[in-house]
């Protein structure tokens, strides 16, 4: 097993960071690769030891990212330090969030479901209902970010929508790689069970 550094963790943690926090930032664009940090950076830095003890906590390079990535969904202007001192807390978040990915199909479908039993319909108010349904918490992020793809909802004058939304989960979105052709057909299964 390869062994990570704390420089890596920093590089990962910079890289995400920009990426949730900077306007133009996609690291989707450019393959997710890490950026150019110099090291003497990383020397420099406040929080080196953070960095240092996280890699010896978390010993994977995938697991790294993956708790970055759930932690600035979670707060996007998370400090290293927070991460660190409430480690555990992250890494729940971290298993949560891989979990929710491991089982989408899954989740996606019930969601589905969820929605047209409440009344979902295929018009104009789409997106304000399902944005809604995300609100308050009844569908996965992930499902909301699937409708939104497959139906390229327009709320750009949804208050809420540009507050919350775009300022928290839009980068989280340019993430989330899923093949919209499979989702569509789950949705027409859930459709059809229902109805049956």
């Amino acid at each position: 097993m390869k062994i990570i550094s704390g420089f890596f963790v920093y590089k990962v943690y910079v890289t995400y960071k920009a990426h949730f926090n900077q306007p133009n930032a996609d690291i989707s664009k450019y393959n997710y690769a890490l950026f150019n940090v110099e090291y003497n950076s990383f020397l420099e830095t406040k929080g080196q030891q953070y960095y240092d003890k996280i890699a010896k906590k978390i010993q994977k390079e995938k697991d790294v990212i993956s708790l970055f990535i759930a932690s600035f969904v979670d707060n996007p202007n998370t400090w290293i330090g927070d991460i660190w001192l409430n480690l555990d807390y992250y890494i729940e978040l971290k298993e949560a969030r891989e979990s929710r990915i491991a089982n989408l199909n899954y989740l996606f479908r019930k969601d589905c479901i969820n929605m047209i039993v409440k009344g979902l319909k295929f018009d104009k108010g789409i997106d304000e209902f399902v944005f809604k349904e995300f609100m308050d918490s009844n569908i996965e992020l992930e499902t909301f970010i699937i409708f939104k793809q497959m139906f390229n909802f327009n709320l750009d004058n949804n208050i809420t929508y540009d507050y919350t939304y775009k300022g928290k989960y839009l980068k989280y979105e340019y993430l989330l790689k899923v093949n919209l052709k499979k989702y569509k057909l789950l949705l027409r299964e859930a459709l059809m069970t229902f109805r049956d």
